[in-house]
């Protein structure tokens, strides 16, 4: 269980593979372990750099002020690759990793050589999006974290392996959980041109989950970043490294090594 200390905090983290490194950062809730269906795939010909970022795993939980805040995150992550001696490598995010991929690359675009995104908003989708978060805030605020837990695994209650995969992954606390989820969004859509990094975005296709157009959230991204390529999936949506892991898996393979991406059944694929 390697660990470093970066921005004031000890970081946990680990390494799988040999090869040009990539960075993996989780979705809100998990940890490292998250990446357990990407091992096979990339770890013959790459290095995954996997981090628990704070308030998550094993890295430390505290946060300045104790309010959870994306942008205090990215810093531990650059300053995390300053550590390892990192300038410069491919990025892949999903969820809210995505989101802090996206701004690690803004604020520091010379760390960031390739850029893959997915599941990810850069804004709060719609006004009712905001409505559905507040009132999941004050439902889940009232409910033991074991059933919340439960609630959540129900948008996956025919995919199985998705389930075990989060199950095993999740790596907070109801505190944390309610803290991160009350957090103000990071909202930097006007911010996106100024990614210059070749980006991959990755979403599901309209409205599929709890009724917000992940589609528009993908496609806004898309729109906004000149380098980029937009994969949308048909009938699947956060998480994509597990509920389509193999064409996921695959896709970015073909995205790192400047590879054209193939057409693939129930994904629609668009480039500028």
């Amino acid at each position: 269980m390697p660990k470093v200390n970066a921005n004031g905090i000890t970081i946990h983290y680990e390494i799988k593979g040999q090869g040009t490194p990539i960075l993996f950062l989780h979705g809100s809730g998990a940890s490292w372990k998250m990446w357990e269906p990407q091992f096979e795939a990339f770890t013959s010909r790459y290095q995954m750099l996997m981090p628990d970022y704070r308030g998550h795993g094993d890295t430390t939980k505290e946060f300045p002020n104790n309010k959870y805040d994306h942008h205090i995150i990215v810093e531990d992550i650059k300053c995390f690759l300053d550590v390892l001696g990192i300038s410069k490598i491919h990025v892949v995010g999903v969820s809210q990793g995505g989101q802090l991929a996206t701004l690690l690359a803004i604020k520091y675009p010379t760390y960031v050589d390739k850029l893959v995104v997915s599941n990810s908003y850069s804004e709060m989708p719609t006004i009712a999006a905001n409505w559905v978060l507040s009132i999941s805030n004050f439902i889940f605020s009232l409910l033991p974290y074991r059933t919340i837990i439960n609630l959540m695994m129900k948008f996956y209650k025919d995919d199985a392996y998705t389930q075990r995969i989060l199950r095993e992954s999740f790596s907070i606390d109801k505190k944390m959980l309610l803290a991160m989820k009350k957090a103000p969004f990071p909202t930097h859509t006007d911010q996106l041109h100024r990614i210059t990094s070749p980006t991959l975005v990755m979403g599901g296709e309209g409205k599929v989950m709890t009724g917000v157009d992940e589609g528009k959230g993908s496609r806004t991204i898309f729109n906004h970043i000149q380098h980029a390529q937009l994969a949308l999936f048909k009938n699947a949506f956060d998480p994509l490294s597990t509920m389509r892991r193999d064409t996921f898996n695959e896709m970015i393979l073909e995205f790192l090594e400047d590879k054209p991406l193939k057409q693939y059944k129930d994904v629609d694929i668009f480039s500028k």
